[in-house]
């Protein structure tokens, strides 16, 4: 997220909040509730991080293919299977204790899982979207030394072209249920592409007439945009992509709502640059981004398991689920029933990945 050693908070604010609706949806009800009547996160957060990743990529990297390569296994890859090996041997440990959340720890869990599924255990499913990026970013420094090797100077709206394309083509196979066997690794990829090849073309082409559209005509054609869509559509479009098996609108319209919510949010996150950009909290937000997408069950599992502990001693929470908090991972306890108080899942959510991150860090010095 840094230009020659300037820090873009822009972005800064973009991550934090595609990182909160991330968490927020895997809590019934989203519990917080931005925008979400006219732009709903699914479909929208994880673009916006692809979007990201595609804004600061450097065709610099193009002079160093195998290095761009092995960095970003060493940066994206080999942490998630750290990761998927730690939650395995931990699913394995609470079955002494009669939990039955996630999968046996077999060598296709382990190795092969986080590439095709992302959810073996369960406690790290948020994991799942590590491969796809990795794979978009190696497909596209790939793709365009392929193509320069052909024409130096090729046209970004060129590159975009054919992501939307390869964009189109991954949204219908997904539309034609080839999900099966593999093609999902595929189909995932082939989502994201446009997305971060709208980042680069974003940064190169766009930005400046971006900033010269003054915001309240700017937001107005987002929502304008929006609502002609949701006429098309009939209901307000959402779009599982963890599974993409919820692509009924076709294959054009996943990436037009994908479009109109970076529009949105990155829109927002200029107005409020000046605002909070260099706010504490909203940094460590963004920072620890990696963090928080894999480690924010163990968050919610925390304070599961204080409101469990409550329950054991006899303080109080006497309608506490054991069964439900021993067998779904999506079972959350509401304190006196009120949905209000699921807030602190969010909180733990957010907070614990990243101070378990710190103390890694701690740890590697």
């Amino acid at each position: 997220m840094t230009d020659h050693k300037a820090v873009d908070y822009r972005f800064k604010i973009l991550y934090a909040i595609a990182m909160i609706t991330v968490v927020c949806g895997h809590i019934p009800g989203g519990v917080i509730s931005i925008i979400s009547d006219w732009f709903p996160s699914f479909g929208i957060n994880l673009a916006a991080f692809a979007f990201g990743a595609g804004y600061f990529y450097k065709s610099s990297a193009e002079d160093t293919v195998i290095k761009y390569v092995l960095k970003k296994m060493r940066t994206l890859i080999l942490p998630l299977y750290v990761y998927n090996i730690v939650y395995g041997l931990i699913v394995q440990v609470l079955r002494y204790k009669d939990f039955h959340i996630g999968g046996d720890f077999t060598l296709y869990n382990v190795f092969v899982a986080p590439i095709t599924d992302g959810h073996q255990f369960i406690y790290n499913l948020g994991g799942w979207f590590v491969v796809p990026l990795f794979m978009v970013q190696v497909f596209n420094i790939v793709l365009r030394k392929a193509l320069k090797l052909f024409h130096e100077h090729i046209s970004e709206w060129v590159f975009w072209g054919i992501s939307v394309i390869l964009g189109i083509l991954g949204n219908q196979l997904a539309c034609m249920g080839c999900l099966e066997n593999g093609w999902l690794v595929l189909v995932r990829m082939l989502y994201f592409i446009p997305f971060y090849s709208f980042g680069i073309l974003y940064r190169d082409k766009l930005e400046t007439l971006d900033r010269r559209i003054p915001s309240f005509w700017y937001l107005s054609t987002v929502f304008a945009l929006k609502l002609i869509v949701i006429c098309i559509c009939g209901k307000m479009p959402m779009y599982t992509v963890s599974w993409c098996n919820d692509f009924t609108d076709g294959p054009i319209m996943p990436i037009v709502v994908g479009y109109l919510g970076i529009a949105l949010w990155m829109r927002i996150a200029i107005i409020l640059e000046p605002v909070i950009g260099k706010s504490k909290w909203i940094n460590l937000i963004a920072d620890n981004t990696y963090s928080i997408m894999i480690n924010q069950f163990l968050g919610f599992m925390i304070v599961k398991t204080i409101f469990g502990f409550i329950n054991k001693i006899g303080l109080g929470f006497a309608d506490f689920d054991w069964s439900g908090y021993k067998n779904d991972v999506f079972w959350y306890y509401a304190p006196f029933h009120l949905s209000y108080t699921l807030i602190i899942y969010v909180v733990a959510g957010l907070a614990f990945p990243i101070l378990f991150q710190k103390i890694i860090k701690k740890i590697k010095k």
